[in-house]
């Protein structure tokens, strides 16, 4: 590197971040050699560096030998190419030594300053009788995780770093022999297709990987738990993880992935079969138990048996409402109810949200606004929810069901019928990187 370049280096360093507080543009020595240093504080450790560096590079009695040359030698270092390099690895955390001879840039890989959480339990699920480790934000931390799960040489990891104003690494993880090539081979595609678009979230990646906007139901299966990828891994999903998000990201999902949950591998199989059914049932009732509580109080009531008929006649004695907006202005209450249980501090937000439900439910009834009946209907209906295999499937059956409503305040019992029969048409033309949404297992390329 010439004069010239050596300070059109420099130029470009200092214009990149001269309006940046953390960023230091200083001299050192190693070994008597004299070098500017450039790096952002928040993120070296410019002491434990330099000790590191002084102990790679070997102090010469006789003074023959360049310690600059030393350097370039060791594994820590590698020589920059450009200016743009040299500024991306800055940002990326890096240490650039420039000599004051001007013949060359180092990039060292320096003592990180620690930013990340440890490995933890996990925070937003509830592993029962499995490995209590979690995902945190480093990306090397969670393919290290994968890496001791799934102990095998056919696991492929390849990472890219997407974006062009704000770059973010990702890694696409599959184990070849089991992943179906051609899910594989669109998923490559997409990623390096988009690597030249920001990716600032969960929806900015599913936009590089193409996947539909606005679809009720989740294409991925998402998860803070490294044994739950793992088993995504071996039946033939592809897992895509990001730096700085702690889940793991699983695609394509199916329509089992509402009752199959993974951990439920580690107790004896009739119990898993026996916890399948009850998140089967309560999927039927969470989508249907509204719809038909419409049903059977205005537009059908002949379904019921008469002694049944008058006991939801007595409940409704009273409430000055029809029965659609009773019941959906409850729901929107327990909708809110949900968010704030939610977005609450855990030490408050359950004994809060216990309270406030209790309270409010005792109020809403004493007032004759809705009835004792609606209560048990909501209830039933809302714990079904929480039931199903993971929460993005259950924010989708929450937003289905108020379709099932609608059709059968229209329709009666013909219009629930239809509304779930719809939800299984769309179900049907779903497809995730070629694979059906109806399909009961990923490894469709295998069988075929």
């Amino acid at each position: 590197m010439n004069n010239t370049s050596s300070l059109r280096l420099k130029q470009s360093i200092r214009s990149a971040f001269g309006n940046t507080s953390d960023f230091v543009y200083t001299e050192a020595f190693i070994c008597g050699a004299k070098a500017e240093v450039c790096y952002l504080e928040t993120l070296v450790d410019y002491d434990d560096t330099m000790n590191l560096i002084l102990t790679h590079v070997p102090r010469q009695p006789d003074g023959g030998a360049d310690p600059m040359q030393d350097l370039a030698s060791s594994y820590l270092t590698r020589v920059c190419g450009s200016p743009e390099e040299a500024v991306q690895s800055i940002r990326d955390g890096l240490l650039v030594l420039l000599p004051e001879d001007g013949t060359g840039c180092l990039i060292v890989s320096p003592v990180p300053i620690e930013n990340s959480r440890s490995i933890t339990e996990a925070q937003t699920e509830n592993p029962i009788q499995s490995s209590l480790d979690s995902f945190n934000e480093d990306l090397t931390t969670n393919l290290s995780l994968i890496r001791k799960k799934v102990n095998t040489e056919d696991l492929v990891i390849r990472t890219y770093r997407l974006g062009s104003d704000v770059r973010r690494d990702a890694a696409l993880i599959y184990v070849e022999g089991q992943a179906d090539p051609k899910a594989v081979e669109l998923a490559r595609q997409c990623l390096d297709e988009g690597q030249s678009a920001d990716v600032y979230d969960i929806q900015g990646l599913l936009g590089v990987l193409k996947q539909p906007r606005f679809c009720p139901f989740p294409t991925y299966v998402s998860s803070e738990l490294p044994s739950t990828a793992m088993h995504h891994l071996m039946e033939g999903r592809i897992v895509i993880m990001m730096d700085q998000f702690p889940f793991s990201l699983s695609f394509p999902s199916i329509v089992s992935d509402f009752w199959n949950v993974k951990t439920d591998k580690n107790q004896p199989r009739l119990f898993t079969y026996l916890y399948r059914m009850i998140r089967i049932v309560s999927l039927i009732v969470a989508v249907s138990m509204p719809g038909l509580y419409v049903v059977l109080n205005s537009v059908n009531p002949e379904l019921l048996r008469i002694q049944l008929a008058v006991s939801i006649t007595n409940s409704r004695e009273g409430v000055p409402y029809p029965v659609l907006i009773e019941l959906i202005l409850m729901l929107l209450v327990i909708e809110m109810v949900i968010e704030a249980s939610i977005r609450l501090p855990k030490s408050i937000g359950p004994t809060i949200t216990m309270i406030g439900g209790i309270i409010l439910g005792q109020a809403v009834v004493q007032a004759r606004l809705v009835s004792y009946f609606l209560i048990i209907v909501v209830a039933a209906s809302t714990i079904a929810h929480f039931t199903l295999g993971t929460y993005m499937n259950t924010v989708s059956i929450r937003i289905y069901k108020y379709v099932v409503i609608v059709f059968s305040a229209l329709y009666g019992i013909l219009g629930l019928m239809t509304s779930i029969v719809l939800l299984c048409f769309y179900m049907g033309t779903m497809t995730t990187f070629e694979v059906p949404y109806l399909s009961l297992s990923v490894k469709r390329g295998k069988s075929e």
